[in-house]
Order: C-alpha cells, then sequence, then structure tokens
C-alpha cells in the first residue's frame, strides 16, 4: 500500500479485529500485538493480490485466513520441518480441518458484533471531514434509525438534505473501503 492514510486508516479499523481474534485463540496481549504486526506485515505483501470479484470474497475472511496462518506458524515448533510425501496432501488438509470455525448462537453473535465493531471504526475514521450537521443528519439516519423526516424536523432542514447528508458520508465510506467493508449489508454500528 502506497498512500500512508489509507494505511494507518485500514490498520486503525481493522487492526483490533485481529488482536480479538488473536486473543480469541489463546494469546497474551503482546504475544496478539506481535502476531497482529505480523499479519499486516503480510497484508501489505499480499494486498494486490486480494480479490474480490467473487461472491463471497471479503477482505475481513481474506485477514482472517492471514491472521490463522500466522497464529499457526506461531503453534508450530521451533526449527519445525515441512515434510512431503505422498500424504503430504491429506495432512495439510487434517490440518485445516483440525480447528474448526465455531458456529451456532453464539459464534453468530459474536461475528454481529465483530462486523459492528468494524463498521463502527470505519464510519469514525472518517468523521472529521463532515460538518456536524451533516454528520448528525447520517448518524441518526444510519446508525439510530430514525426517520429522515424526523431527523430534518430536529435539525431545521428538509428530509432531502437529510437525505442527501446521507448519501455524502456513505459515498466517502465506500470510496475509502470498497472492498473492505460493505456498508449496504453489513449491521449499523
Amino acid at each position: 500500500m502506497h498512500d500512508r492514510t489509507a494505511w494507518a486508516r485500514l490498520v486503525g479499523v481493522y487492526g483490533p479485529t485481529v488482536y480479538g481474534w488473536c486473543r480469541r485463540a489463546g494469546l497474551q496481549p503482546a504475544d496478539a500485538a506481535d502476531v497482529g504486526q505480523e499479519v499486516f506485515a503480510a497484508v501489505a505483501r499480499a494486498i494486490d493480490g486480494f480479490r474480490h470479484d467473487r461472491a463471497g470474497d471479503t477482505f475481513r475472511g481474506w485477514l482472517r485466513v492471514i491472521t490463522r496462518n500466522k497464529l499457526h506458524d506461531r503453534a508450530a515448533p521451533p526449527g519445525a520441518v515441512g515434510a512431503g510425501g505422498s500424504d503430504a496432501q491429506r495432512r495439510l488438509a487434517e490440518l485445516a480441518t483440525s480447528q474448526p470455525e465455531e458456529t451456532g448462537p453464539s459464534a453468530d453473535a459474536e461475528e454481529v458484533n465483530e462486523r459492528k465493531a468494524l463498521c463502527r471504526r470505519a464510519v469514525e475514521s472518517v468523521r472529521g471531514e463532515f460538518e456536524p450537521r451533516t454528520w448528525q443528519a447520517f448518524w441518526r439516519t444510519f446508525a439510530d434509525g430514525q426517520a429522515a423526516a424526523d431527523v430534518a424536523a430536529d435539525l431545521g432542514v428538509t428530509a432531502n438534505v437529510v437525505y442527501l447528508a446521507r448519501s455524502r458520508v456513505l459515498r466517502r465510506l465506500r470510496e475509502e473501503f470498497a472492498a473492505l467493508i460493505d456498508f449496504d449489508s453489513t449491521d449499523a454500528p
């Protein structure tokens, strides 16, 4: 990534997510921070190869795979050497399935909370670019779910001004985080 501001914003938005994954994997805070640095170093090297052209491809999913790989690397015994041979592919497949994803209601709730926190960090990262009234119109309709007419009456503007404010902020978010966060389908912060 060549734009330092964009890189800082990316790490600011996704860093806490990676750190949380590392902590849930059992790492101590310092180790989780170290793995996070390794993850973002790998992302910096491979970001040009990230693809968002197939259904289900998400930056968050790609980042989770990189994190899982770094956690796996950390868990490998020092000096471990990979084994080849005719059954190497089978062993790799077993390794990939040996740590299944959590499923069920608690995992779903965790996923929703994680997406909300991610969205909230992204939204907060662009907040300073907007006038307070524009921000209020956006936040109250997007995050709080208030009707545009009610927000317009409170702010002393027309509903059209509220819709335009919301649209302006969402457009800016899409410009900044186009392939990283889907603000149309994600839960509001």
